[in-house]
């Protein structure tokens, strides 16, 4: 019912979040992008409205969803480019990776919902995620790229790292947690909170000369570490849990091609990134089958 440009518009402005985004991914004005938005959500009978820093889609959109499918099997099949986006601290790993045939997004995002939205609605064709929480769902397929240690970091001057030999997950147990986003890691959450690593002891806190910040305990990877910078230093404890970088695609294209190709790619710059990290341990097999 509408041509690819215009429908291309209406998805990268839901994508992107802005028109300025939209326009330099499409290579076009933003008074294009904007034209284009309105004559589809008029066409389909829906209008995109903006709720906590996201564009949503209002009404029935069954019409819509039929088009994008069309259209997203075009760009698979006939060359393309395909659409990438990845999870805030994964940004630092796959951003600088030049990948032919592949639009990246903003990589900011903080939670699972408005990417594992993207990617069901087939707006993007692929969404980099992190295990063990990567989403299940009938729709979609997941490729673990790689699997290592889950770190717990703090500042090198925390009180913790007076006391680094022998540590125990009780030394740690009075100390807050840096939060992480509510409800978008389950499984991960449960094994903190088995841990008792949920609460901490507010009189530990108040004998510290630390500003509160600083006595936070952050989770990180081999691979996100570099993210803190160099004030900060992982403790000597093993988490009973490991993390990885998850490839989702929509299933009908998890054995396409250019999904090999990308997998490929993103394995190939994995390997190069990891030769002095050991720990990590590259995969790139099915992590969760489409059930």
């Amino acid at each position: 019912m509408v041509d690819l440009d215009c429908l291309a518009a209406l998805d990268c402005l839901q994508w992107l979040r802005t028109g300025a985004r939209a326009a330099e991914i499409l290579e076009c004005s933003q008074p294009n992008i904007s034209r284009n938005a309105r004559k589809c959500e008029k066409i389909f009978g829906i209008s995109l409205k903006k709720k906590v820093a996201e564009w949503q889609l209002i009404g029935d959109d069954s019409l819509i969803q039929a088009e994008r499918q069309v259209h997203q099997l075009h760009r698979w099949n006939n060359g393309s480019p395909l659409r990438l986006d990845a999870q805030h601290w994964l940004r630092d790993t796959y951003s600088p990776l030049a990948l032919q045939g592949w639009i990246k997004g903003n990589m900011n995002y903080l939670d699972y919902h408005q990417p594992l939205n993207l990617i069901k609605s087939r707006i993007i064709d692929a969404w980099l995620c992190s295990a063990p929480d990567a989403p299940q769902s009938d729709e979609l397929a997941a490729i673990q790229l790689c699997s290592m240690p889950s770190l717990l970091v703090v500042v090198r001057d925390h009180p913790l790292t007076d006391r680094l030999d022998g540590m125990t997950m009780e030394d740690i147990r009075p100390y807050p947690l840096l939060p992480l986003p509510r409800g978008s890691f389950p499984i991960y959450e449960s094994v903190l909170e088995s841990l008792g690593l949920q609460h901490h002891d507010p009189a530990v806190m108040s004998r510290s000369s630390l500003p509160a910040e600083d006595l936070l305990v952050g989770i990180a990877s081999p691979l996100t570490m570099s993210l803190y910078g160099p004030r900060y230093v992982a403790l000597p404890i093993q988490l009973p849990i490991k993390v990885g970088d998850v490839l989702m695609v929509r299933t009908e294209f998890v054995n396409h091609p250019r999904t090999q190709a990308l997998v490929d790619d993103l394995l190939q710059h994995l390997q190069r990134i990891t030769q002095d990290l050991p720990s990590v341990e590259l995969l790139g097999h099915p992590a969760v089958q489409a059930s």
